[in-house]
């Protein structure tokens, strides 16, 4: 009885069932806690506001230039000159020699008008009532010729005398006169 008695109480150790108990903290395990602490804390609260001031700066920046650039790139006129077709146009009120008349323009960064189609002569022709130096002159004897170097192919230049070297625009013609002749003149110059 003794053997049956230890395999008795052996198969009823083997029977025997053993419940444990698990209690999970809400606490993340060590390793991994260890790897949260090493990282760096979130900076993301703390740059919002120093971005959004920088993308302010920057766009402020930015419409400054846009109105500076929008404002270069309409080239105007300096004050009491006309604008037309990519020129401007200042029509005197003082009369000087066809000489002084141009070195005023010079002055100004200009030179005396140099008519360069029919939609500009019809231009001056429809503004102006009196006479006007303009650039066109006759110096050698050999033809008119416009102040920038070309050579005037438009109507013919009324003439009075072979001593008439100049020219002034009439209300609808050219009309030659001596160069020491008084006049206001019309000085012309690009858009910048």
């Amino acid at each position: 009885m003794e053997g049956s008695k230890s395999e008795a109480s052996a198969g009823e150790a083997r029977e025997e069932i053993i419940y444990t108990s698990v209690k999970f903290s809400q606490t993340p395990p060590l390793k991994a806690k260890a790897a949260q602490e090493k990282r760096a804390p979130s900076l993301w609260p703390a740059v919002v506001p120093g971005l959004a001031i920088g993308f302010g700066i920057l766009s402020i920046s930015l419409a400054i230039a846009l109105i500076w650039k929008m404002n270069d790139s309409h080239p105007r006129c300096p004050e009491q000159w006309v604008a037309y077709r990519g020129s401007c146009y200042s029509f005197s009120k003082q009369k000087k020699d066809w000489r002084s008349s141009q070195e005023s323009c010079w002055a100004q960064g200009a030179h005396l008008l140099v008519i360069s189609d029919t939609s500009e002569m019809d231009l001056f022709k429809s503004i102006q009532t009196g006479c006007f130096w303009i650039g066109l002159r006759n110096s050698t004897g050999s033809g008119w010729i416009w102040e920038d170097g070309s050579i005037f192919n438009g109507t013919k230049v009324l003439s009075n005398s072979p001593v008439q070297h100049c020219v002034v625009l009439m209300k609808d013609y050219f009309q030659a006169s001596s160069c020491e002749f008084s006049a206001p003149w019309i000085c012309e110059k690009s858009l910048r």
